[in-house]
């Protein structure tokens, strides 16, 4: 009998389309939360009728439930959905009743169980949606053009419903994170955890991996699911073709794997005369597929371009590549940003394209050796389990720390005592330097500090990035919940002011590139990387490309004002915000570009002293990259936001006129809102009636205040993070990850 231990936190995962331990992605998410002390139980179809714990796992539960039908058309599909609700529904309810599901994974397909956390969320316990699959496409995949549109866009709106009722996401690729923003899932409950096995699985007993068996055979290798969505037809007919290109001796191809499409596959092989070069092994446990792999000269993978597969990573490739396999796929998007030049790309996935590549590379040993040194390079920095195992354990300890009162502390990946003094230093890294250091300044900032920094920290890796938070003259909680944060050095100021907070961190902070983050901005991990790549000298290069980068910008307008919406309308289209470092709340700067300026002055326009040190082609706007930036929510909001700009801006081209400032001032444009914005676009002509009116009553009060711009005229109205309660829960602490939604809005 499996015995949970009481004060241990429970998760119970979900899978509808696949017995537990056939799915290698559940087992490593099963095992990593073993290790760092979570109990785990897995409701999924029946497998093997005799397992009763997870194979390779100390205790985690199965509770399966049989299957009785697999869909392939409209009423198939409905048959299966409601039967899988059903019978996890039942199960689920029996582990809330015996005291755990403290928290649920959910994995798909399908997306139907999204009343389920609505039960679960309104008891205060988390939900977390694992998106597999793009349920939609893979119903278009397999009923093979001739999907229903009624049906497609029923699956779009499950797919929506369960995304926005889940109270995180974790998406398998940048695609899929991106889908889920799309469908209106705030950027910083997404979390990227990449399929691949973890180093453990691979034999590493310092041989090479074979090129050749000892019969002198190459093996051209498919592992994975049989399905229709799969084609693995393709890989068939290509064998047929390769055997017309060469010798039948030299060469066979090995198909490891089950599923629906098994019979006919067979039948296809046998019609074509091709069970001599064609062998079919089932369904391979762990040990049994790295000992295939091992003798494996080439890998396929024979998904077509289709929309599914272009945004999916397949976890064969990732498979492919921790043993250094060189891959024939098609020229699939996430695929190329999984393999890159471990794999030769076919533009259409028809057998000929198939054969033709394989054979080449067959010929091609220097080649192979090539691909192979880029596949096992990018498993072992990117791609392999370890890496991902941070990101996701890592999540589930911010959901469920609270219920337990303190984070979960065991196992090799247990999070960094937290830190909250200035004398605190970052704990040792496995990583030689920090990717990026971060510098953010905040006063006040309690309602923003933990949303900015769970976002930035959210996939990254331990000791990628150092942080530091300076919290100038706050009395509010920004320190405590900033040293809440594992990894962040927090440095106390006395008295408020955004200069001497930016150089108070520059102080203490280590390494290049140097980022300053304002604490209201959302950037994600990804998004912090590429900053810091883009100001990243090549190389052998002495210097960079940019000496200074930002990303792009992005207004949050939800439910705002009609005469803020206005005015942003002309305002995002100024070229100041194309050309400039202006307006994104976070600039990068190369270790040469840190060079140009001793200390930032003691001015409230930091964003234009550190503009007006570069040249237009020493600065780079990162397409790849978006702030968000929530905009004021009244007018009155809005004009002291825009005081503040102002009295800095003039304050900081006053000081540049007498020649005591340190650089250069670029001059104001005050009319480009007319000559750059509405004459090229004259049916924004209404709006700039609103910006003009809205400017004027800012300038005026800049007036009034000074010449001298040090008057803090903060926004307060965008800087909060609503705290929400639900039944049997209290209000979130401040700082926490908020249920509520804001959408994002891309220029």
């Amino acid at each position: 009998m499996i015995r949970t231990v009481k004060d241990r936190p429970h998760v119970t995962i979900l899978i509808a389309n696949l017995p537990a331990e056939r799915d290698r992605r559940v087992i490593r998410e099963c095992l990593s939360l073993e290790a760092n002390g979570f109990d785990v139980t897995v409701i999924a179809p029946r497998g093997d009728k005799n397992l009763r714990i997870l194979p390779g796992s100390r205790g985690t539960r199965l509770k399966p439930y049989p299957l009785i039908v697999y869909g392939s058309g409209v009423v198939s599909f409905a048959v299966e959905f409601g039967w899988s609700f059903l019978c996890i529904t039942i199960r689920l309810l029996g582990e809330l009743f015996s005291g755990r599901a403290h928290a649920v994974q959910v994995c798909n397909p399908p997306d139907v169980y999204f009343p389920l956390a609505l039960i679960w969320r309104a008891l205060g316990r988390p939900w977390v949606f694992d998106h597999h699959d793009l349920c939609p496409e893979i119903y278009a995949a397999r009923a093979g053009g001739s999907a229903n549109k009624l049906v497609f866009r029923a699956l779009v709106m499950l797919e929506w419903l369960t995304l926005r009722t889940a109270t995180a996401v974790i998406a398998t690729n940048e695609s899929f994170r991106k889908n889920a923003v799309r469908r209106g899932v705030p950027p910083e409950k997404v979390t990227v955890v990449r399929n691949g096995p973890a180093t453990n699985e691979i034999s590493r007993d310092g041989s090479p991996v074979p090129d050749r068996q000892d019969d002198d055979v190459h093996k051209v290798v498919y592992l994975g699911v049989f399905g229709r969505q799969d084609n693995v037809d393709v890989a068939v007919l290509a064998a047929e073709e390769l055997a017309k290109r060469r010798s039948r001796r030299d060469w066979r191809m090995v198909l490891a794997g089950d599923g629906e499409t098994m019979v006919s596959l067979t039948k296809l092989a046998a019609e074509r005369g091709l069970n001599d070069l064609v062998e079919f092994t089932g369904w391979l446990d762990g040990p049994a597929v790295d000992s295939l792999l091992r003798t494996a000269t080439i890998a396929i993978q024979p998904d077509l371009p289709t929309r599914m597969n272009h945004l999916s990573t397949m976890a064969k490739t990732v498979e492919y590549l921790g043993r250094g396999i060189p891959v024939v796929a098609v020229d699939l998007i996430e695929t190329r940003r999984t393999a890159d030049a471990a794999a030769r790309y076919v533009p259409n996935g028809s057998p000929a394209e198939f054969a033709e590549a394989i054979d080449g590379l067959l010929d091609d040993a220097a080649q192979r050796e090539q691909m192979h040194d880029v596949a096992l390079s990018r498993f072992t920095t990117m791609l392999a389990w370890e890496h991902q195992a941070r990101q996701y354990v890592s999540l589930w300890r911010r959901l469920l720390a609270r219920r337990l009162g303190q984070p979960v502390a065991a196992g090799p990946d247990a999070p960094r005592s937290p830190r909250s003094t200035t004398a605190d230093q970052p704990a040792a890294s496995p990583l030689d330097a920090p990717r990026a250091s971060v510098v953010i300044a905040a006063h006040n900032e309690a309602g923003v500090i933990g949303r900015c920094l769970d976002t930035l920290m959210a996939d990254a890796r331990d000791g990628e990035f150092d942080i530091t938070v300076v919290a100038n003259g706050c009395t509010d909680s920004t320190a405590q919940i900033a040293g809440s944060r594992p990894g962040v050095r927090v440095v106390e100021l006395s008295v408020a002011g955004k200069p001497a907070a930016l150089n108070a961190g520059d102080e203490v902070a280590v390494g290049f590139p140097r980022i300053y983050l304002d604490a209201d901005v959302v950037v994600t991990t990804e998004g912090l990387r590429l900053l810091a790549d883009a100001v990243r000298p090549p190389l052998g290069a002495a210097a960079s490309r940019a000496l200074a980068a930002v990303p792009r910008r992005g207004l949050d307008l939800t439910r705002r004002p009609l005469l803020i919406r206005a005015y942003f309308a002309i305002h995002r289209h100024l070229p100041t915000f194309r050309d400039g470092l202006f307006g994104r709340g976070v600039i990068a700067l190369s270790a040469e570009g840190r060079k140009r300026f001793k200390t930032i002055p003691d001015l409230v326009a930091d964003d234009l002293f550190l503009d007006s040190l570069f040249e237009r082609s020493e600065k780079r706007e990162v397409s790849g990259v978006t702030s968000l930036i929530a905009t004021p929510h009244r007018i009155g909001d809005l004009v002291r936001r825009l005081t503040r700009v102002r009295s800095g801006n003039a304050a900081m081209r006053a000081t540049a006129s007498s020649e005591s400032a340190p650089t250069r001032v670029r001059a104001a444009r005050r009319l480009s809102w007319l000559r750059d914005v509405v004459l090229p676009r004259p049916w924004l002509a209404p709006a700039a009636v609103c910006y003009v009116a809205i400017s004027l009553a800012a300038a005026s009060r800049a007036r009034r205040v000074g010449r001298g711009g040090q008057t803090w005229e903060r926004d307060e109205s965008s800087r909060g993070v609503p705290a929400v309660t639900s039944p049997g829960r209290g209000r979130e602490p401040a700082g926490s990850i908020p249920a509520s939604r804001f959408q994002l809005r891309d220029e």
